[in-house]
């Protein structure tokens, strides 16, 4: 099973970044981008790839011990960019971080990223630094970067804040016409 730890988002979250990415799209070309369904965005933070059934067992109770004693986070969006650099966009994002300014959400990342590299033994506790995103579009091949004249017509994300209370872990199908999520565990704070 492909897996991957998440913080789901609320519909009213959705319904504000789906007006915003209807205005943002259309700056940049069709041909190059792919949304993502705005009912499977959420907020990654850890990727485990594929899992046995046992691995994923012990996987859960990392992850429980990871939301034990943690308060709601108060999260915010904060801007919007590519990944993995401007050169070779693969994935347009909008940013999330702690409202507050706090560091719980890398906390919380940190600590889903540390259960996997202990159950699963993979890199997930050694990757690049966590940077809190949803992942709005994915490239079509390999677009040209849009220029910073193209990214300045952009506009921003707008300040949207929310209450977090629960982690969820899920398990990812590829198919033909795009993934599927299904929710497989919820732990709540």
């Amino acid at each position: 099973m492909r897996l991957f730890a998440a913080v789901e988002l609320p519909e009213d979250v959705r319904e504000v970044l789906s007006d915003w990415w209807l205005e943002a799209s259309g700056y940049l070309k069709p041909s190059d981008w792919r949304p993502v369904p705005s009912r499977l965005w959420h907020l990654t933070l850890a990727f485990y790839g594929d899992v046995t059934s046992d691995d994923a067992d012990d996987l859960s109770e990392h992850l429980s011990a990871c939301v034990e004693n943690m308060p709601f986070m108060y999260l915010c969006t904060g801007g919007f960019g590519v990944f993995p650099r401007p050169a070779r966009p693969r994935v347009f994002w909008a940013g999330v971080e702690d409202a507050d300014g706090g560091k719980s959400l890398k906390h919380l990342a940190h600590c889903c990223r540390r259960a996997g590299h202990a159950t699963v033994r993979k890199r997930t506790a050694k990757e690049t630094a966590f940077r809190g995103h949803i992942t709005i579009a994915r490239a079509r091949a390999y677009p040209k970067a849009p220029g910073a004249e193209v990214v300045n017509m952009i506009p921003n994300v707008p300040d949207i804040r929310w209450y977090a209370d629960r982690l969820s872990l899920f398990q990812s199908i590829l198919r033909p016409e795009g993934p599927q999520y299904r929710r497989l565990e919820t732990f709540y704070f």
